[in-house]
């Protein structure tokens, strides 16, 4: 699918006018503001993405991951010559792959599925990130195993004919193309705030009449025109033109869908996927119609959901911006093509979580003994799903998190200890916690002190570097050194010099650790190099003094 790039005024004050919303200039903006900004995206808050790249719901990926990976092994579906790929649609910053890989790789050479080659892909449609994850030293290790690699994959490629070719992804460290030719086992997919940035088409229904809702973008000053425009440069209103269901798209499901919403609704407006929908089916075609699709984001899931909906509201990320996802149209597509889709059985309070499996236990029939088959063929990812998604919900732990959030100065040591292993060691959490952590590691136990200095280690082995302004090495050191673990807090202030280049306070904190050591020498060096970067430092010109008189007595 190509999005037009029309910059020039249709008339004096319109940048576009009555432009489907699948192809309006926004969805231009948006790829231009990802391709520009890079991890830069992230790591400075703009694009949220902390509620799907966190140690816990990694970890229950893994879990529905294993259980699928059994569930195929049962059925002696895969190629074991071959890997069995987990393919990362818009892995952004990288780090729910890393969160990913590390929980995963630990647990899986020891299972009873080690024979299973397995290899992750990151995607992404910026070189920027790709850039950056080949050059991320944290990644480095997997890639050098064989077990990560990365390719380019533009969703805008992906046409939403029937005879949309499926795309060809090559890994630019193995240096392999995965097609329809080359991958021989299912395939897994994993696309976390990936949906909501795509192209949609939108839908108005009145008392069982269908409308296209079209887009008409005007600048809110002549600048917008001058130059690239910026979305915030932008007005965005909306009029509506009678559509007909029947032969709106090339794919009759999708025809058939769009009538459901006709018949069905009442006024509301629906965002329809088409481009979410076209990159779902290239990748059935990739893997020979053997999918599993595993995918988190604030979304819309029954028929509740859809009633009585207005204009959509984009929520705005810097110069991104993202919609509601119409889970509800991708399940009720993948039934009819005779899949099976996984959905929460409750309510949501920030992000829904959705399978979609495809598989050769069903003819798309509905039926419920048809249905029973398909949960029996897939037992292990369904009961999977159930306890990891639905019961024990990474939705559900947010949730929590919002709510532990304003009292982290209330709980005890034992308490945050037992929260950080409840996270999966998450640094988030951990610097949440860490002024609570610094006034009661000093009169803590012994006993207790030890399980800190475990935490740390564990958070540092699940944190994944990305420039953010946090400088969790520097955090780390101070609670070494509260605790009197001055040798591990000097490596940790090493790290953060070189995450975060030379800084006089982290070699001022750094003098402070080898004066506890008597190492006075090593101090020195510390103190002096603090100095020549920041001379009128008075703290270090004091513990300078007070070294030169220590030295003198040597």
């Amino acid at each position: 699918m190509s999005i037009p790039l029309a910059i020039t005024p249709i008339e004096s004050n319109h940048l576009e006018k009555r432009q489907r919303f699948s192809r309006s200039l926004l969805w231009q903006l948006q790829r231009d503001y990802f391709n520009q900004q890079g991890i830069q995206a992230w790591n400075g808050g703009s694009v949220p993405h902390y509620v799907t790249s966190n140690p816990f719901i990694a970890n229950a990926y893994g879990k529905v991951i294993r259980g699928y990976l059994r569930d195929c092994d049962r059925l002696q579906a895969l190629d074991l010559n071959q890997p069995v790929y987990i393919i990362e649609l818009g892995a952004g910053s990288g780090r729910f792959a890393y969160h990913f890989l590390k929980q995963f790789w630990e647990w899986y050479p020891h299972s009873v599925l080690r024979h299973i080659p397995v290899t992750y892909v990151m995607t992404d449609l910026a070189q920027k990130n790709l850039d950056f994850w080949q050059a991320h030293p944290f990644l480095r290790p997997f890639v050098d195993e064989g077990l990560l690699d990365f390719a380019r994959f533009d969703v805008a490629d992906c046409e939403t004919s029937q005879t949309q070719q499926s795309p060809n992804l090559t890994l630019l460290n193995q240096g392999e193309t995965l097609s329809v030719d080359t991958l021989h086992n299912p395939l897994i997919a994993i696309a976390n705030y990936f949906f909501d940035s795509l192209p949609n088409d939108l839908f108005y229904v009145e008392d069982s009449t269908l409308f296209e809702t079209l887009v008409t973008l005007t600048p809110r000053s002549s600048t917008a025109i001058a130059s690239n425009p910026k979305l915030s440069q932008l007005h965005t209103t909306y009029t509506n033109a009678k559509a007909t269901a029947a032969g709106y798209y090339d794919d009759p499901v999708m025809n058939q869908l769009l009538h459901t919403y006709q018949t069905g609704f009442h006024h509301t407006h629906i965002l329809f996927p088409t481009v979410g929908l076209a990159a779902i089916n290239a990748l059935r075609k990739l893997s020979g119609d053997r999918l599993l699709l595993l995918s988190s984001d604030k979304g819309h899931t029954c028929d509740a959901d859809l009633q009585r909906q207005g204009v959509p509201e984009p929520a705005s990320h810097g110069g991104a911006f993202s919609l509601m996802v119409n889970y509800h149209a991708i399940a009720q597509y993948t039934i009819a093509q005779g899949g099976q889709a996984l959905m929460p059985d409750h309510l949501r309070r920030s992000i829904t979580i959705c399978g979609f499996l495809f598989g050769d236990c069903s003819d798309g029939d509905s039926s419920e003994d048809d249905w029973e088959n398909c949960i029996e063929t897939y037992i292990e990812t369904h009961q999977a799903y159930w306890d990891e998604i639905l019961q024990a919900s990474p939705d559900d732990f947010f949730a929590l998190k919002k709510a532990i959030e304003p009292h982290f100065d209330t709980l005890t040591l034992k308490q945050i200890l037992a929260y950080l292993r409840l996270s999966h060691w998450d640094h988030q959490l951990f610097l949440g916690c860490f002024d609570n952590l610094m006034c009661q590691v000093e009169s803590a136990p012994a006993r207790l002190c030890q399980e800190v200095y475990h935490a740390i280690q564990n958070i540092w082995q699940t944190y994944y570097f990305m420039g953010e302004e946090q400088d969790l090495p520097f955090h780390c050191a101070m609670l070494l050194y509260k605790m009197g673990d001055y040798h591990e807090a000097i490596a940790y202030l090493d790290i953060s010099l070189q995450f975060y280049g030379e800084d006089p306070g982290i070699r001022y904190n750094q003098a402070k650790c080898y004066v506890a050591l008597e190492a006075l020498d090593k101090a020195w060096a510390s103190i002096e190099k603090a100095l020549s970067v920041y001379p009128e430092f008075a703290a270090a010109q004091a513990l300078r003094t007070e070294l030169a008189k220590g030295l003198a007595k040597k």
